[in-house]
């Protein structure tokens, strides 16, 4: 009879959701957990070539894991994962009774003799190897018999199909398993690696146990699901599913006890899961992380979204390359126009007045009375940031972001607005429009912020001389996010772990609007130099 096993993969996959920052504590109950649920493999976490940090579950050594695992038990097996390129055999002790057990080397076509020299260097030292290419599904038939055979010489523990762009079908996944299955070795283990974007990890390892015959056979799987993106099979579900269909084998209790107490807060600041986005990414055969770049920058709508994807080459899109997806969303942005008229008429608007630029943040409700004392004063111009505070009489509404635009038009009829709407020129805003700047003059270079709103439009103001402005709104990020915008309907589904790297690299920038512009913060903001928790 053929055995299925579990490998649990939250310490490793599921730590790209939270920079694998689950402190020294967590980490040790996680693996004793799984253990007491009788997990059939429990990976701890990577392995690389960095300064260890004990509440991380990266390691540079596995004699660092060692403690993590000192009551092991004897119906786990205990792995790490080495990504190819990242540490050298000669980095890692060889294995010990009271070591890991096995590694995980995963690596991309051009890396594949590096791989096996890995993998037979760490055999040697007494490791059972899974061998894991990224991406199966873009290897040809020809690709994957070739390297079956490479495996086959070699002999690891397992060798693994990994959907990385969740887009396989059970016919499909079935077609890949059938191929790998009548030419490897009978003697090694086929795993199976899944990603959640089409919602077909649980039938598919449902699929692959039904037809997998006298095949060993690794499902992998995480806590609730717990990886980047659209995340992973959940391990309390395929495990309850093999109870009750095969036998009785996990205490899926203590599995859900790890949900309650450590997973799902995580969850409440770096959320994962199913959406829209991800749903694009494996419909285009593209990386989520594709998505993942497009969606943190809050600008572009679904449809947008799509039109960027379908600009990736197909021999570009399975792998994730930033430099790639950020030169093509600003080259989409883009739309230069002759802006010299535009704006002498925002310097004749402003000249001699005081600037008051009205960003929206959550103080703008918190703060109302005192921004309406503020307002009072006389000879002041309102520049309203992409929205329009119910108690503001805005002088120019100043909107860089598609996505507000549309949200904007479809509650206001922006073209009749009693003040001028200054759009950047990557909105499309039709013919009508009378203010439009050019958008790639005002982007920052920085790809973390690189058209943050506020910023642009100080980068505007700077560059028609403006010396002074006070802001209201300008509050800076929570990773709570219902505390980021004074109206519910504005926040965005970004990914939260970003926000707060997103603030230190808008304190970063706001040093040189700075040095060029006395910026006065009336509300509170983080950005605040003055402030003493602000350095």
């Amino acid at each position: 009879m053929n055995k299925i096993s579990i490998l649990d993969c939250t310490l490793r996959d599921g730590g790209y959701v939270n920079d694998f920052d689950f402190s020294k504590g967590t980490i040790q109950t996680i693996i004793s957990k799984l253990g007491k649920a009788h997990m059939d493999i429990i990976e701890c976490g990577f392995l690389r070539d960095i300064i260890y940090d004990e509440n991380k579950s990266l390691y540079s050594d596995v004699e660092q894991i060692t403690p993590l695992i000192k009551t092991k038990k004897k119906h786990s097996m205990y792995v790490a994962m080495i990504v190819t390129g990242t540490i050298s055999a000669s980095q890692i002790a060889p294995r010990t009774k009271d070591s890991i057990d096995g590694i995980r080397i995963t690596f991309h076509k051009k890396e594949i003799d590096e791989a096996f020299t890995l993998g037979y260097a760490l055999m040697d030292k007494g490791y059972e190897i899974f061998m894991q290419p990224v991406g199966t599904t873009t290897y040809t038939d020809i690709e994957i018999l070739s390297l079956v055979e490479r495996i086959n010489e070699m002999k690891p523990y397992a060798f693994y199909l990994v959907d990385t762009l969740g887009k396989l079908y059970a016919k499909q996944l079935l077609k890949l398993f059938y191929l790998v299955d009548d030419n490897l070795d009978e003697d090694i283990t086929i795993g199976y690696h899944s990603h959640n974007n089409l919602q077909l990890s649980f039938s598919n390892a449902q699929a692959l146990i039904q037809s997998c015959g006298k095949r060993n056979l690794i499902i992998d799987a995480s806590i609730l699901g717990m990886g980047r993106g659209a995340g992973n099979l959940c391990s309390e579900i395929i495990a309850q599913y093999i109870n009750e269909n095969i036998e009785y084998r996990y205490h899926t209790e203590l599995l859900i006890e790890l949900v309650d107490e450590y997973i799902n807060p995580i969850s409440y600041l770096h959320p994962w899961g199913y959406s829209a986005g991800y749903f694009l990414a494996a419909t285009n055969n593209c990386h989520p992380n594709y998505i993942g770049f497009l969606l943190n920058k809050q600008t572009l709508n679904m449809k947008r979204i799509y039109q960027v994807l379908k600009e990736i080459p197909e021999e570009e899109r399975a792998l994730y390359n930033e430099k790639l997806i950020d030169s093509l969303y600003l080259k989409f942005q883009e739309n230069e126009v002759d802006d010299k008229e535009v704006l002498e008429k925002i310097s004749k608007i402003i000249k001699g007045k005081r600037i008051v630029v009205a960003a929206p943040g959550k103080s703008l409700i918190d703060e109302k009375n005192k921004i309406q004392e503020f307002l009072k004063e006389e000879n002041s111009v309102i520049f309203c940031v992409n929205s329009i505070p119910e108690y503001m009489n805005p002088d120019i509404l100043f909107v860089s972001n598609q996505k507000r635009y549309h949200q904007l038009k479809k509650e206001y009829n922006v073209k009749n607005l009693p003040f001028p709407v200054l759009l950047t020129s990557n909105i499309d805003g039709g013919k009508a429009m009378d203010f439009v700047v050019n958008y790639s003059d005002l982007v920052m270079e920085d790809p973390m912020i690189s058209d943050n709103a506020c910023l642009m439009l100080f980068n505007l103001f700077i560059k028609i001389g403006v010396d002074e402005i006070f802001t209201v709104g300008f509050d800076g990020y929570h990773t709570n996010v219902e505390r980021n915008y004074y109206d519910q309907r504005l926040i965005n589904s970004s990914d939260r772990e970003k926000l707060s790297t997103i603030n230190k690299h808008i304190q970063k920038y706001m040093k040189k609007i700075e040095s060029h512009m006395e910026v006065h913060y009336v509300t509170d903001s983080i950005y605040d130099r003055s402030r003493s928790d602000v350095r």
